[in-house]
């Protein structure tokens, strides 16, 4: 049984927002991966946001582009706990804002809202930053890949959801009465 003790307890709330960050992480991969069997569409290449991170050590924090940017050793690796940390941190937020009080009780709501706000990243620092421009407006199906992050961060909320209710179950409430 796992215990949550206040809404103050930062190893807890540290804890869940790990479980709630993999956990939702996973879910949006595995529901990534399927759409690519099914539906034969492209894979998420995190080795980009690996080199756009390494490169960021040099001082480099814009591209004309990041795929033709030279790659970099750790790239990949980088890219893929970037992701899983990206959604921790995202997890983290929506604690941040709540409380572990949302783990006694996970709503929707306040996982949608974290899923839809983080767009943003993206949208306004990532893609600029790795040469696709503002919200993507500089690849050649800026909508296709809006849609993507949407879809993705609506999937990472899902997630997040579901966790927070399998952990809910999992929680002895009775020590924070």
């Amino acid at each position: 049984m796992f215990k949550l003790i206040t809404k103050n307890d930062t190893p807890n709330l540290l804890l869940i927002a790990a479980v709630l960050g993999i956990c939702a992480t996973g879910f949006l991969d595995m529901i990534n991966y399927l759409q690519h069997i099914i539906l034969d569409k492209p894979l998420t290449r995190y080795e980009f946001i690996g080199r756009w991170v390494l490169y960021m050590t040099d001082g480099i924090f814009s591209h004309q582009s990041i795929k033709t940017s030279p790659p970099r050793s750790g790239e990949l690796i980088l890219g893929w706990v970037g992701h899983y940390a990206i959604g921790i941190g995202f997890a983290l937020l929506m604690l941040l804002f709540t409380g572990t009080k949302w783990i006694l009780r996970p709503s929707f709501l306040p996982a949608f809202v974290v899923g839809f706000v983080t767009c943003s990243v993206p949208f306004f620092i990532m893609y600029p930053g790795m040469g696709y421009g503002m919200l993507g407006l500089s690849t050649p199906n800026p909508t296709m890949l809006q849609f993507k992050v949407l879809v993705s961060h609506v999937v990472f909320s899902v997630g997040l959801y579901v966790t927070g209710k399998i952990l809910n179950r999992g929680i002895d409430k009775s020590v924070t009465k």
